[in-house]
């Protein structure tokens, strides 16, 4: 099959549209087909063994790749606000990428996809002026993970579930009666005008620090209504990035200088596996400690006493006793006389 002519025409209209070429179909069908004898992942020894203990059993590994032009953006000297064209550049190379390692997961029947790496580069920079000319950058992002069954998950079929765990992650989730649910990222790019200059005697920049924080809760309130739509209960695993550097203002003889903020976010959603209950906990045999009767309630438990001494000791004044008791029970004969 490896050998066999592909339509290189309907291959790269596939790519085009955001799906993968037929060689990586026809590649995929064979890694995960009924004669399949070997399987290739990113794994760790732990991860696989963990994973398989969780329930999982590992089919192949598959990735997803996207190189994206940004493309120039209006000028936007004198404001401070989202540079929109250059996140939704962002967002759209990493939702290709990985749309395109959910396909593959589709193709080999994957209930779920762990251990996911992500790698984004810059392959061309643009001109990092004013006046129109900023973007033009050309980036690459990729996924890779392993594709796992796994029965025990709830998800429509033939949508598997992406996600960044790992298979100690998913390991300890399943314990406690957890499962993933999705695969949550956002992306901002900020820019702040006239926002570094601080207060002239010194002490914090606000106009700075603000900047920071709206990008950051951008991307939160966007990564946030991604887990609502998933039903997720919570979002863990979660991979934050913020990157903040200076930048010319671009007017001439313009001492002030701006803020260009960027911020990644990527995590997994978690949620309740439907009818799970908490298993029944083994508990270890009852064990008893002798210790002395005649040990008062102030003693010190960490005393190094000889129990076995203890207890004859305490056995010996017990038939004392007896005896003692004995002799005073006995009648007395003068007295009887």
């Amino acid at each position: 099959m490896a050998g066999r002519t592909i339509d290189l025409a309907r291959s790269l209209a596939q790519v085009s549209n955001g799906g993968i070429p037929l060689r990586a179909e026809e590649r995929l069908a064979e890694e995960a087909g009924p004669h399949s004898k070997l399987f290739t992942s990113d794994l760790s020894v732990n991860e696989f063994v963990l994973a398989r203990d969780a329930g999982c059993h590992p089919i192949a590994q598959l990735m997803g790749s996207s190189i994206y032009h940004i493309g120039q953006i209006p000028d936007y000297k004198g404001k401070t606000a989202e540079l929109t064209i250059i996140s939704d550049a962002h967002r759209a190379s990493r939702r290709r990428a990985l749309a395109r390692l959910w396909r593959e997961a589709v193709l080999v029947g994957a209930d779920a996809v762990i251990g996911v790496k992500l790698r984004d580069r810059m392959i061309t920079m643009g001109a990092r002026g004013k006046g129109g000319d900023d973007g033009g950058e050309v980036i690459e992002f990729t996924v890779v993970g392993t594709a796992i069954r796994a029965p025990f998950l709830t998800h429509p079929k033939g949508e598997p579930i992406v996600t960044d765990l790992t298979g100690q992650d998913l390991w300890a989730l399943v314990q406690d009666g957890w499962e993933p649910c999705g695969f949550f990222f956002d992306f901002c790019k900020f820019h702040g005008w006239h926002v570094t200059s601080g207060p002239s005697g010194g002490g914090e920049v606000t106009s700075a620090n603000a900047v920071v924080e709206t990008a950051r809760k951008l991307v939160m309130d966007r990564v946030v209504a991604q887990a609502k739509a998933a039903s997720a209960e919570f979002v863990v695993g979660s991979d934050l990035t913020i990157d903040v550097g200076e930048v010319p203002c671009g007017y001439g003889g313009c001492k002030l200088d701006d803020l260009d903020v960027n911020v990644s976010w990527f995590g997994t959603g978690i949620r309740r596996i439907p009818g799970w209950k908490q298993p029944l906990a083994e508990v270890p045999p009852l064990m008893l400690s002798m210790m002395s009767v005649k040990k008062r309630r102030d003693t010190d438990l960490d005393e190094e006493d000889d129990d076995a001494a203890d207890v004859e000791r305490a056995a010996e004044e017990a038939e004392e006793n007896a005896l003692a008791l004995d002799e005073y029970n006995e009648p007395d004969d003068g007295a009887d006389a």
